[in-house]
């Protein structure tokens, strides 16, 4: 069977858009809600010119479909997108910069390790004895930068 041999009509594609809208809500990935758009579209358009080939109707409904996902993941998760007061609420390392510590193994090569809390966390910075009071300047992955403190 030939694609051009099938009739679809437009109400066919706006029940597929329309099913995969629902279907959304037991797959909440936010994709198959563009999909059902797309399929939407391509029934809006085919309501609008009822001579469309069926090639021309998946061509509207991939590429509608395709924009649209590809469209919301760029805003979605653009770091551009993201404001708050206090960015660093969940990260709990940054929470720290600023704030001073005792080095308790030496920093030897770069490396060493303070206690926050009950918690021995590695740091890196410039070599300094065991004891010595360090302040947090900033964040390596999972490790502090710090230096001597003034104070």
């Amino acid at each position: 069977m030939e694609l051009e041999t099938l009739l679809i009509e437009f109400w066919h594609w706006l029940i597929f858009g329309m099913l995969l809208m629902a279907l959304e809500v037991f797959a909440p990935a936010m994709v198959l809600m563009w999909f059902g758009f797309g399929a939407i579209v391509a029934g809006v358009a085919l309501w609008l010119i009822p001579s469309l080939s069926l090639g021309v109707q998946i061509l509207i409904f991939g590429l509608v479909s395709l924009i649209s996902v590809l469209g919301w993941r760029k805003s979605r998760f653009s770091e551009a997108n993201i404001t708050s007061d206090s960015p660093d609420l969940n990260n709990r390392l940054h929470s720290h910069i600023g704030k001073a510590y005792v080095l308790t193994t030496a920093i030897i090569g770069g490396r060493g390790t303070m206690r926050v809390g009950d918690t021995a966390w590695r740091v890196q910075g410039a070599d300094m004895p065991a004891g010595t009071r360090v302040r947090v300047t900033g964040v390596d992955g999972v490790m502090f930068i710090v230096e001597k403190s003034g104070g």
